[in-house]
Parts: C-alpha cells; structure tokens; sequence
C-alpha cells in the first residue's frame, strides 16, 4: 500500500499554523463495528439465510433413524453352584472387568455373531445388493443361505457403524443401542445383542467345563493306581520287618517317628527364625536402621506409621514451599514428624528383639526334642533302622492316596457344574420399540442452522468489509491518504427535507434556496478551509477539483463550491475541463461557446462566459461535441487561464478523474492547488491512494481531501466523530434557519 508521504514526514504548512502530520491508526472500537454490521446488513442476511436453509436442508432431507437401546448388569460375584455351601465370592468393584466386558460387546465377532443370527446380509439396509437398482433398471439379488465369510464382515462392519456401547457412568450398568430406519428391527437388533451376549459368555464357561472334565478324567484313573501300590509297599515293608508282631516295638517306632517328624519341623523353624535375625542383623549393618526388615515391613502398626509419616511429609513439603523453616506450624509439624519417626525405630527395635528372642526359643525347642528322641531310641535301637524305612514308604502312600481324592473330589464338583453354569451377567433391560426417530434432530438442525448462519453472515460481512477497504472518515483520509482533511460532503438524498418537489429538488439550486440548510453548511465549510489553506498571496486562485474515478461528484462539488464563493462576494469563475464528461455544462445547460472555442477559435473570452444570475458566478463552459487533441497543453490555454486569474478571485477548474484522464495531471500541475474528492465508502482505497502518488509525480499541490456523497445517516452509525456524525445534532438548527 502506497501513501503518499511516511508518517514521520512533514507536509507543508496550512495557513501559517503548524505542519499537518497524519493521524496514528485508531483501534476500532464497538460502534464502528456495529456501524459495519448494520452497513452491510441486507448482505449478511443474505449470506445467512442461504447458509440457515443449507444447514436446515441437509438435516430435513436426511433419513430418519431410530435408534433402540438396551441394557446389562455385570454380575460383581461368582458362585460355585456345585459346592456344599454355595458361597458367592465378591468380586471387588474392579473397573478395568466392566471395561472388558464393554469391549467384549464391541469386539467384531459378537457382531458376526448377530449378523449371523438374523441373517442380515438379505437386509437391503445393511447389503446395497438386495436393494433394486435406480428406477427398477436392475433387479435385487436374491436371498443367500450361506454367504461368504468376507460379506460377514462387511455387514458386520456396517452394523457396528450403527450401533453404540457404553458404561452408564461408573455402574456395572453397560447400554447397548442399535440405529436402523425400521423402529422394529432397531429393537430386535439391540435385543439380539444382548441375547448373542449372554450366550456367549455360557458356551465359553461350558467350553471350559468340558476341558476341565476330560483333563481330570485322565489323570485320575493314573493317580488311583498310584495311590495302591504305594499303600501295597507299606503293607510288604510291615510284614518283610515284623513290625505288627510286637505291640510295644510298634508303639516306641511310632513314637520316635512322631519325634522325628517334630525334629524336623523344629529345625526348619530354628533355621527359619535365625535366618530372619541374620536378615534383620545384616540391614542394620548396612545402615538402613531396621527400616525394610520384613517383619517391620509386615507389621500393621509400622504400617499406619508410615502412613502418617508420609502425610505429615507432604503437609510439612506444602507448608516449606509457602512459609520459612521459623515459622510456627512448620516447627509443630517437623517436631510431629520427628517423634512419629522415633516411635517407628522403637517398633522396629521391638521387633528385632521379639526376632531374637524366638530364634533362641527354636533352638531350646530342638534341643528338648533331640534329648526326648535319644530316651526313645535307646529302647528300640534294634528297631530303628526299621522304622526309618517305613515312614518314607508311608508318606509316599499318604501323599499319592491325598492327591488321589482330592483330584475326585474336584471331578466331582465340575461334572455337576456343568449343568448349573450361568452368564456373568443379566439383561438390565431389553430395547422397547422406539416412538419417534433419533436423527435427524431437528432441534439441533436449526440451532447449527442458526449459528451456522450467524458465522456465514458475520464472515460475509466482514469479508466485504476488508476485501477492498474503502474511505469514511477523516481518520481514515489522513491516515491512508496522507493529506490534510478538507471537509465531508453529505449526499443530497440523505439531508433533503421530505417531499421537496420542484426546482428546489436539485442540489445545485437547493444550495441557493436554502443558505442555511446542513447541505450548504457543508460548501461554506469547504470555502473557510480554502481561505484558512491559503498561502496569503494571489497564487491560490486556480484551484483545480480532481477524483481518482469517475462519479463521485466531482463536477457537482464544483458547481456548488462556485457559487458557494459567489454568494459570498468573491468574484468566482467556474471552468469545465472535463470535456469528455462535461457535468458542470449539463448543470448550467447546453451552450455553443465554450473553452474549447476561446482557446482554438480565438472567440474573446466576455462572449463564452456565461453569467449565473442565481449566485452571480460565472461559467467558462465545454461546449460543442468534439474532443480535441491535447488541449491543456496548448500554450494559449495557459494564457486564458492567467486571464481569468487576473479578472477573478477564484478559478475553479472541474477537472476530469485522474486515474483514466491524462488532462487532469496537466491540469492539476498548472493549479495553485488541487482539493481530491473521494466518495465516501465507494472509492477503493487503492484507487485514492494511486491517484494521490500520481498528484505527487505531477508536483501538485493537494490542498486537501474531501469525501464525498456522505450518508449522513451512516456515516453517523459508524461512529467516527467526524462532523457528519453529529449532524442530528444540527438537523433543527439547520431546517429553523433555512
């Protein structure tokens, strides 16, 4: 984007005062928002009622769902029905379990399952090939018995797409919900679902069963034999060593048995207990005072300590991170956490002596036990060796005949569980029929409808807005054009009384009708920044009216502006020099001399000026039809130019655009100064911008900028401050002294 001058540069002086610098970017702020919204609203409304029909259209046409939904209840127990008492054993309220099971009820096979079971690879609905084609052109597929695995799939896949499983909340409550255009088959479906489910589930348990029976039945047919020739041993060894001869042999070997067997258990405990002291002895050396001992670890009272160790740690980390080590209850919680540390290694102390004394209580107890065994053995020395040989041989016999019955009775157990299993969970609730469709919801259709409209508006508002920026304020003028600010003039349909009929209905004639109207306040502003503009010399008498495009008022401006300086007293001349347009002769009227004859025809200037009686300006018309070539740089325009200087004190020269006109840049080099009109809201920014760079390579001196057409009314809905803003102000005050 191309200014004119930078920001930091110094344009000339206005009438003495200081120089004009350009105004910093203003933020917009609230109503000039509101001014755009309600500027550009017939096209927001547009653009968002397409939109809201668009939105409001997809959701009215699509088909309509209905959606059925079912439940069921995960059993948190499991119950042995085969068992004498029939406990149940409650399982803890594990969530990951109720997660399983909801991926259970998603996983693909319980879908094929389903799909299986209803055979809806014949559904038109979920296979497109039982479906005629379009107009009947192509019949349906007929009905499969036995399709092939990879459609399984497929239609499994489709209904998966259409059906929905979650947890209700943190219940064992699991949903099931099936969408389908049919409200019937939606609810068989669903119900489906949950029946496949269930069964599911048993045949997986009875499966398990059966597995279990035939293992077992192997097995036990080998124990049995096992378990009767070890008992077969004991019964040879006994009669081999006539043990059963003599009762009190009998007695002593049993008896040393019994010491034996409590020997050995004595032993391992003994073992055992010193073993967990040279643990324990064995922390304490490497300096962790007792702290992981695993009878300290174990210990329910340790436990609770370390538990209201660790609070306290975090309460006194929580308190150090906001107070000093010297504040109060950073002192009260540190001495807490000390004593509760000192209460856990005097449990632990205690522990390590209780550890002590029961390994020393194992040893007395072996020692007891190795003095009871030799009174017993010296009784039945001859029988010892004996004795030894029989008791290995009869715990082998009692080991093989436990196993033995214990594995039958487990086979007992599962052959009747066979026919008591039951599914781990049970329908909550089966899907009813449902009453009206699911989607689409049009209640949601028309609140995305609406906010789809209120986005589409906006967004087309603000892209007109700021797609090619246009001039409405002096802001906007100074800032974006980089000259001084001349004045606004308001469009004539927006300050008009209504009604006005007649002569008066054009502004030209209003503007001397009506002095003191808001229309003509504007033209007398603009004669003030002219004679507030001046350089104080007779060099400012040529002022030339020029705008970047076509139609923008400009020839109406220098129309009004003449006889705006006429009227009051200042002998003005009004020059039409847009001889291809020539909109200042229309106003005034069809003539037959005008500049272009005084300057190639030598007709004397008194006989083409035309004289306004209404103002008492006069008019140096474009008469005749012809466009010559080069006209402004003839040197005898130059001198009709200096004469009208010399005979009046205002020369207005309404020149054409200067984008598309190479005259309007010799005019506007040969003007003492050049007023730029803008039209307000309409002229491109980059075509007021270009035209300004082109002034400037002309040397022109840009008195200032006016805007033109302004709808006072609008301007005002903006709300820039500019003197239009306030004309409802002035509006009584204008009409009372017109």
């Amino acid at each position: 984007m191309n200014n004119l001058i930078p920001i930091s540069h110094e344009l000339p002086a206005l009438g003495g005062g200081q120089p004009f610098r350009p105004i910093e970017p203003e933020r917009m702020h609230l109503r000039q928002l509101l001014g755009i919204i309600l500027q550009r609203a017939k096209l927001g409304i547009g653009v968002g009622l397409v939109a809201f029909l668009l939105v409001l259209g997809f959701f009215a046409t699509r088909t309509p769902q209905y959606t059925a939904v079912g439940s069921v209840v995960i059993d948190t127990k499991a119950a042995s029905y085969a068992s004498a008492d029939r406990q149940a054993t409650y399982l803890p309220p594990d969530t990951s379990a109720v997660d399983t099971q909801v991926e259970v009820l998603r996983s693909h096979a319980l879908a094929e399952m389903v799909v299986r079971k209803l055979k809806l690879w014949n559904d038109p609905e979920f296979n497109p090939r039982m479906r005629p084609g379009m107009f009947g052109m192509t019949p349906a597929a007929k009905p499969y018995d036995n399709p092939n695995p990879q459609m399984v799939t497929w239609i499994a896949n489709q209904l998966q797409g259409r059906t929905w499983i979650r947890r209700a909340g943190l219940t064992y409550v699991v949903q099931v919900g099936t969408s389908s255009t049919s409200p019937r088959k939606a609810a068989l479906i669903a119900n489906t679902y949950l029946d496949q489910y269930l069964k599911r589930q048993l045949d997986e348990k009875l499966a398990r069963v059966m597995r279990a029976n035939r293992e077992l039945g192997l097995s036990l047919e080998k124990m049995r034999k096992d378990a009767e020739i070890a008992e077969a041993r004991v019964q040879a060894y006994k009669n081999a060593n006539g043990l059963m001869s003599a009762e009190g042999a009998t007695m002593a070997e049993q008896e040393v048995s019994t010491l034996n067997q409590q020997l050995a258990i004595a032993r391992a405990e003994r073992a055992e207990k010193y073993a967990r002291l040279a643990a324990a002895q064995q922390q304490l050396r490497n300096g962790n005072a007792g702290s992981d001992v695993g009878a300290a670890l174990g210990s329910a009272t340790i436990m609770e300590m370390r538990k209201r160790e660790a609070e306290l740690s975090v309460k006194l980390a929580q308190l150090k991170t906001d107070f000093t080590d010297e504040y109060p209850e950073v002192k009260r919680v540190q001495n807490q956490l000390t004593d509760l540390r000192g209460q856990i290694q005097i449990e632990i102390n205690r522990i390590l002596s209780s550890l002590r004394a029961e390994a020393q209580a194992a040893a007395g107890r072996e020692s007891s036990l190795l003095g009871s065994r030799g009174q017993a053995q010296g009784g039945i020395a001859s029988n010892n060796q004996a004795m030894v040989g029989l008791v290995g041989l009869q715990q082998r016999s009692d080991a093989a005949k436990a196993i033995y019955e214990a594995y039958l009775n487990r086979a007992k157990e599962v052959a009747a569980e066979g026919s008591l299993q039951q599914a781990d969970a049970t329908v909550n609730s089966y899907a009813a029929i449902p009453t009206g469709p699911s989607s689409p919801n049009m209640k949601l259709g028309m609140a995305l409808a609406f906010l789809a409209a209120l986005i589409a508006a906006g967004g087309a508002m603000l892209a007109a807005e700021f797609w090619d920026k246009h001039l409405r304020s002096r802001l906007d003028v100074e800032r974006e054009l980089g000259v001084p600010f001349a004045g606004v003039l308001p469009d004539f349909r927006s300050v008009k009384p209504k009604g006005l009929r007649g002569p008066d209905a054009a502004p030209a004639e209003y503007l001397v009708s009506h002095p003191f109207s808001g229309f003509a306040e504007a033209f007398r502003n603009l004669r003030a920044f002219l004679m507030i503009s001046a350089r104080g010399d007779d060099d400012g008498k040529l002022i030339a009216l020029t705008s970047a495009v076509p139609r923008e008022g400009k020839s109406l401006t220098s129309f009004c502006l003449a006889r705006t300086l006429a009227l009051s007293g200042s002998k003005t001349v009004l020059v039409d020099c847009d001889l291809r347009q020539r909109g200042a002769t229309k106003i005034l009227g069809p003539k037959e001399v005008g500049l272009v004859e005084v300057v190639q025809d030598k007709v004397p200037l008194s006989e083409a000026l035309v004289f306004d009686e209404k103002s008492g300006m006069f008019i140096l018309p474009a008469a005749g039809k012809s466009v010559p070539y080069d006209l402004f740089s003839n040197p005898e325009t130059d001198e009709v130019l200096r004469q009208l200087c010399e005979q009046f004190d205002y020369v207005i020269l309404d020149a054409p655009p200067i984008l598309g006109v190479a005259d309007a840049r010799i005019l506007a080099a040969k003007a003492d100064r050049v007023l730029y009109l803008v039209q307000w809201n309409k002229t491109p920014l980059r075509a007021a911008q270009s035209a300004i760079d082109i002034l400037q390579e002309c040397g022109a001196n840009v008195a200032g900028a006016l805007l033109t057409k302004v709808n006072v009314k609008g301007q005002a809905r903006y709300g820039y401050g500019d003197s239009s803003d306030y004309y409802g102000y002035f509006k009584n005050y204008y009409i009372a002294a017109a």
